[in-house]
């Protein structure tokens, strides 16, 4: 123990005599450490960790492939499924989302709810904290039972075991509560509750294709044999229906890969950016523990030449990087948890509803254990040629110091130029990243001025569909609630002071939500069986809200869906008109979309990118909101001032008119129409944080090892100065040697670039490879700052008088 203290105090020590080297040793540490930490515990925790699910590896998702579409399934196929797999699943499961607003508990509150099937609850393996779940016999008799989140419970009804046999009230109706989920079960994501989806046993509906699907494997069946039982049923569904099932299969993917599969790619591209910088910061410390190796090589072969021997020296380069270990590993536990809080408010998308992102010690020790391997393999060797040089020599610091020092240095030289390589490629890619983003925002979505558009989310409760209950007879109740509703809403909107105009639609334009689609067919104009079209619910004023542009006939007025169960006319986009009229007139036209019944064409409108700016147009119709059979909708006014000052008159008017209707997600619409881009702005964000600290490092190490140079070569430069040499020359000398590094590495570094950017278009949503412009001004950017790195120390070199220099060597 007193040979361990004595050899800490003495690195201690020895260490303090050199502050610079020791904080840049310990900002690297901290910089390559920290970094790879915290996109590592995200990645861990979305891509890794197994969902908290009773044997989690059987549990698949289900998804209905009939090209072009792909998605949910309708009832009748599902009740196929499920009859027709034999021994290959223990349970079937499906699952819709449901408007649900939760009264009664001191105000209107909306939850996240959701339909799901009695085998809903067998697929993972019935997680039930309190009472029991939804069975077939609840859904059969069409009960009107409820299952609530652990979340729900504890917070609104204070975890009160006997909420179990009470009525709560849901979308103006009472529902009894059953059952309260284990507090790990939380699926799908956010769930507050959920209802039975009071389908028939027996349904026949094929046309409504709501149902995602879970299924649980059987003990014995691999997945490659539930794809090939899933395979036979489908073939038979296409041939034995094929006009709602042509060209039907299915895809099967275990739950945890299709969860993860939007965020793995963006993920593993950040992930190896990370890797980068701890590369570089290696080679950084690498290059740090090369020079402090060359400073104290004669120290050392003095101590050994006075009879310290090898395991002496050895301990004393131990302790050394112990400490350096122990310095960087805390700063960087401190930057790691900076910047996780950081990334997770950055991208709140990232977070997992399973597992909370907590700093992961397995990976933070996994990274030390490589920083302290590179500063034992760069620091033991100083003390291992030291104990190997004959005294005598050590002494006289003879020419085997010298042979050692010119092999040092080359690893330095060589150590710079692959960082700058890594940097110069992490730069590149955050380059082709962010011009990718200026590409899409110079994009026209087809909205005028849409932060002059305050946009809102709200849910008007509908009654509930029971079972054998006629589709006529449940949109006739559906209408009566909704239409007086909706034009009371409007016209309350259009009283706010500053509103131009106020409108209310299934969904907001240009969102990424995209909305309904379905087949299409046009009277007088044949299409393929597979043409397909989107259709919104609008209200009259919609258009001039969000400024699209009316290209013939007129838009929606009052008038339009009065009286009626299904849409008698519509308002069709441009691209409906370019590619199924062939750019035609398209005013009087006859469509079958949404049900069978002819509706009359009004009026033609620009287009909307509807799913983004990197998405094509898609044909679209738009229906009068009267006749919308849904009560998840948006609102949006515009105004001729600040839309953010309408918030609190918004609010006010909600509560005060529809105490029973929450509002929420209310935002201006330019930051809605940023939603489908925001995946690449979070990408690009962090890709640029890991290239600037890269850059850092980089300019560190090469400034690094120009100081240690112009030290090295005091002696020659005021020699070079006696004889007349000027300062213009000494710096082109010392240029010379940075650019020996800085042009193989850039030229390495764009190189590497190319191979990167193919996996920045398929994995982290770039649109194509960098140009040369991109690449120009990275190689020019990071050129000059790498030149400044090496004329600093040059200048400093050159501020010693030629005497002073000759007489200090």
């Amino acid at each position: 123990m007193n040979t361990l203290l004595h050899d800490l105090r003495h690195a201690l020590h020895s260490l303090r005599a050199q502050p610079g080297l020791c904080l840049t040793a310990v900002l690297t540490l901290m910089l390559g450490i920290g970094a790879l930490t915290a996109i590592f515990t995200v990645y861990d925790a979305v891509l890794l960790k197994p969902l908290p699910f009773a044997q989690v590896d059987r549990i698949v998702r289900i998804t209905r492939v009939q090209p072009p579409v792909s998605g949910p399934i309708s009832p009748a196929a599902l009740r196929e499924w499920r009859e027709r797999s034999g021994s290959a699943f223990d349970a079937f499961g499906a699952f819709v989302e449901q408007t649900a607003t939760l009264t009664g508990t001191g105000g209107a509150e909306r939850v996240v709810g959701y339909r799901v099937t009695p085998g809903f609850w067998d697929v993972f393996s019935q997680p039930i904290a309190l009472g029991r779940g939804i069975s077939a016999e609840d859904e059969g008799r069409g009960e009107r039972v409820v299952v609530l989140s652990d979340g729900l419970w504890r917070n609104h009804f204070g975890a009160d075991p006997n909420v179990i046999g009470h009525d709560i009230v849901i979308n103006g109706e009472s529902w009894r509560v059953i059952g309260v989920a284990a507090p790990a079960f939380r699926y799908p994501a956010n769930a507050g509750v959920w209802l039975p989806t009071l389908l028939a046993a027996d349904s026949e509906d094929r046309g409504n294709n709501s149902l995602a699907v879970v299924a649980r494997l059987a003990p014995a069946v691999t997945l490659a044999q539930a794809r090939e039982v899933m395979r036979g049923i489908t073939d038979w569904q296409a041939a034995t229906f094929p006009e709602q099932h042509a060209k039907l299969s299915a895809r099967i993917e275990r739950l945890g890969t299709w969860l993860s599969s939007n965020l793995r790619g963006t993920l593993s591209m950040l992930l190896g950016a990370g890797l980068l910088v701890l590369l570089i910061a290696c080679a950084n410390l690498a290059s740090l523990m090369l020079t402090r190796s060359q400073t104290r090589s004669q120290e050392l072969a003095v101590r050994s030449a006075l009879g310290a021997g090898r395991a002496q020296l050895i301990r004393t380069v131990l302790a050394e990087a112990l400490l350096l270990a122990i310095a960087g590993a805390v700063a960087a536990v401190v930057f790691a948890r900076v910047l996780l809080a950081g990334l997770l408010r950055l991208a709140p998308e990232l977070l997992p509803p399973w597992h909370v992102p907590a700093l992961d010690f397995r990976a933070l020790l996994a990274m030390l254990a490589v920083a302290m391997s590179t500063l034992l393999l760069f620091g033991l060797l100083p003390a291992w040629w030291a104990s190997r040089t004959d005294p005598a020599l050590a002494l006289r610091g003879g020419a085997r110091g010298q042979t050692q020092t010119r092999g040092q240095t080359r690893a330095r030289r060589v150590l710079v130029m692959v960082e700058i390589a890594l940097a110069v490629c992490l730069l590149s890619g955050a380059g082709q990243l962010i011009d990718t983003l200026r590409q899409l925002n110079q994009v026209d979505n087809g909205l005028r001025d849409p932060e002059h558009v305050l946009s809102a989310r709200f849910d008007v409760a509908l009654p509930a569909m029971m079972p054998g209950m006629d589709d006529e007879v449940w949109t006739r109740r559906v209408n009566a609630v909704l239409a007086p509703q909706i034009d009371e809403l409007l016209a309350r909107l259009a009283t706010l002071p500053g509103v131009e105009s106020a409108a209310i639609s299934d969904v907001l334009p240009a969102s990424g939500e995209g909305g309904w689609n379905g087949g299409l067919q046009i009277e007088g104009h044949p299409l393929a069986d597979d043409a397909l079209v989107d259709f919104h619910f609008v209200s009259p004023d919609y258009f001039r809200t969000f400024g699209i542009a009316l290209k013939a006939g007129r838009m929606l007025d009052a008038n339009d869906g009065k009286g009626t169960l299904v849409p008698g006319v519509g308002v069709v986009n441009q691209a409906f008109v370019d590619r199924y009229l062939g750019g035609g007139d398209a005013l009087g036209a006859q469509v079958h979309a949404y049900d069978d019944s002819a509706k009359t064409i009004v009026g033609v409108v620009g287009n909307v990118r509807q799913l983004g700016p990197d998405e094509p147009e898609r044909p679209e119709i738009y229906f009068p909101i009267r006749n919308a059979p849904i009560g998840n909708l948006a609102l949006a006014i515009r105004s001729d001032g600040d839309v953010s000052a309408l918030q609190p008159a918004l609010r006010r008017l909600m509560r005060e008119s529809f105490p029973d209707i929450p509002l929420y997600a209310i935002a201006p619409m330019d930051e809605v129409t940023g939603t489908p881009v925001q995946m690449r702005r979070v990408s690009m964000s962090l890709n640029s944080a890991f290239a600037t600290t890269a850059l850092i490092l980089a300019s560190i190490g090469l400034y690094g090892i120009i100081a240690w140079m112009a030290a090295q070569r005091r002696r020659e430069i005021g020699i070079r100065q006696s004889f007349g040499a000027t300062r213009a020359h000494i710096h082109r000398l010392m240029l010379r040697s940075g650019l020996g590094m800085i042009l193989p590495g850039v030229t390495a570094g764009l190189l590497g670039a190319l191979a990167l950017s193919r996996l920045l278009v398929s994995h982290a949503g770039a649109l194509d490879a960098p140009g040369p412009r991109v690449l120009l001004l990275v190689a020019f950017g990071f050129g000059a700052i790498a030149l400044a790195a090496c004329l600093v120390p040059t200048a400093r070199a050159l501020r010693v008088s030629p005497s002073e220099a000759l007489r200090d060597d």
